[in-house]
């Protein structure tokens, strides 16, 4: 059960607040009557205000809703969808309450996903996006590890069922972008164990990870007529379990550097000599004697 929150944490808000893209629909409910209280629009904190404004008599909502929220002793807060600019936030909140006041209830069979990511909970979102900072110190794989940059990471499929390949990738799924493919040496990619996927924008918050089961290879020529390799890596593992493993599930990796307009970086296991460097050494106390 996820914990109630009053608003979001700044590294979701700063997920959320995606430029003209900052406006999200919400639902309000009662989750022990199974009803529906209200629908709206708004950016930022926007969905936590209705309850503090309900029940000082305050606000701006309809006097039967903020009734509704004040006397509700369970109130559900959920985001409908987010990342959309003002105007299709007010076009999915109109069509919202049309679809509430008349259709509610019917069965349908309309598959459209809409404009925008959505479907998730105020604190289930607030859980997704929540990353604490992990210093590159207190990482010590057993083997080498190559960190991707995936700009859009958060708003892309986080379906594992396929096995992604040259032939069949997917640019809208996580598994697929992370896997590659991606330009390095072979004696490189012959010793990379784990592939994580960075989303730069959230201090390197670590959206992805893979232990490697080995590659693939497809050679291409670039602009100035020179070839190059590409790589794609092959799993069998998932990503939750990998991330656990490595000791970095909800973590970002502040102090990790990529080259300039690089889209790679390694972490690579310590030496013997850093391992003594970072271990502490052990306290003498001297035992008191007795007079």
């Amino acid at each position: 059960m996820v914990a109630k929150i009053k608003k979001f944490s700044d590294s979701t808000l700063s997920v959320l607040n995606n430029g003209e893209r900052r406006f999200y629909v919400y639902c309000l409910t009662d989750l022990k009557k199974d009803k529906i209280l209200y629908i709206g629009k708004g950016c930022d904190n926007r969905i936590f205000e209705h309850e503090q404004a309900a029940r000082s008599q305050d606000g701006d909502i309809d006097v039967p809703a903020r009734k509704a929220i004040a006397k509700c002793k369970k109130l559900g807060r959920h985001i409908i969808s987010y990342h959309l600019t003002e105007a299709e936030a007010q076009a999915a909140e109109t069509a919202l309450i049309h679809f509430v006041k008349s259709v509610v209830g019917k069965k349908f069979k309309n598959q459209s996903a809409g404009c925008g990511a959505g479907g998730i909970s105020a604190e289930e979102l607030d859980s997704r996006f929540k990353f604490t900072p992990c210093p590159l110190d207190g990482l010590n794989p057993d083997g080498l590890i190559l960190a991707v940059k995936i700009q859009d990471a958060l708003d892309l499929d986080t379906d594992e069922e396929s096995d992604y390949s040259f032939d069949n990738q997917d640019d809208a799924n996580l598994k697929s972008r992370t896997l590659g493919n991606w330009v390095i040496g072979k004696d490189v990619a012959s010793k990379v164990k784990y592939v994580i996927g960075v989303h730069t924008g959230l201090q390197n918050a670590v959206v992805s990870a893979y232990e490697v089961d080995g590659f693939e290879t497809m050679t291409e020529e670039t602009k100035n007529g020179r070839k190059q390799t590409r790589y794609r890596f092959h799993t069998t593992s998932r990503s939750e379990e990998v991330l656990a493993k490595l000791g970095l599930q909800q973590k970002c990796l502040p102090e990790l550097k990529f080259a300039s307009r690089g889209e790679k970086a390694y972490i690579r296991p310590k030496t013997e000599q850093e391992m003594l460097q970072t271990t502490p050494s052990p306290k003498i106390t001297k035992e008191k004697t007795k007079s």
